[in-house]
């Protein structure tokens, strides 16, 4: 069971269609691994149905959006629990992944750190979408972003200065933050990463580092 998720405004945007299609992917993946949000999305989507049946469109101010999240939660509770997705759904990325995981040729940016760009496949213009894989207990070297940044781990875990995370898990990173991912001792991390922006090393000796991931 995952425990990090994304926040209401991306789970509105997501389900209203408005998110950005690389974004979307994230929240995607995110649900194919957390019930709890797959029915969150499904009651999201009913809600959304009837609201625009029955009420005409509103402006709602930043004053007023608590209020609005409030009498959301409310009306979700009141809800008629979804069914339950088969087993046999597809997973988001199957179909721009090789059909063995063990086939994927990634590419070194370290001796520790490996990515397989999902960008082009993806067709996400503006978007960097990709893998990552961190060797288990290693660590990506400190950092912020000059956007936001949208991570969802498939397989191992890592920790940062904000919390420790693991498979399932939807963490949201933006310049606000600065943090040093380390992979956990047991097995490799691997996540799927979407950014909008270059990340930014901020480490003295490091920022060197932003020449080779730079991608704008």
């Amino acid at each position: 069971m995952s425990n990090h998720h994304p926040d209401d405004i991306t789970m509105l945007d997501y389900t209203a269609g408005t998110l950005p299609m690389a974004q979307s992917l994230a929240i995607a993946v995110h649900l194919f691994l957390c019930e709890s949000c797959r029915s969150r999305a499904a009651q999201l989507n009913t809600l959304g149905g009837v609201v625009l049946e029955q009420s005409t469109p509103q402006n709602i101010s930043v004053q007023d959006f608590d209020q609005f999240m409030a009498d959301l939660d409310e009306n979700l509770t009141n809800t008629a629990e979804p069914t339950k997705m088969e087993g046999s759904r597809q997973h988001p990325l199957a179909q721009f992944l090789p059909e063995r995981l063990t086939d994927i040729n990634w590419r070194q940016q370290t001796k520790e750190i490996a990515e397989y760009d999902l960008s082009s496949a993806l067709g996400a213009s503006g978007y960097r979408v990709a893998l990552q894989k961190i060797k288990a207990g290693a660590r990506v070297p400190e950092h912020t972003h000059k956007g936001q940044e949208l991570t969802v781990i498939l397989n191992g875990g890592f920790s940062d200065e904000l919390g420790v995370y693991h498979a399932g898990d939807f963490i949201a990173r933006d310049a606000s933050h600065k943090h040093t991912p380390t992979a956990l001792q047991n097995e490799d991390c691997i996540c799927l990463t979407v950014l909008d922006a270059p990340i930014k090393f901020t480490g003295p000796f490091l920022r060197w580092f932003n020449l080779f991931f730079n991608w704008k």
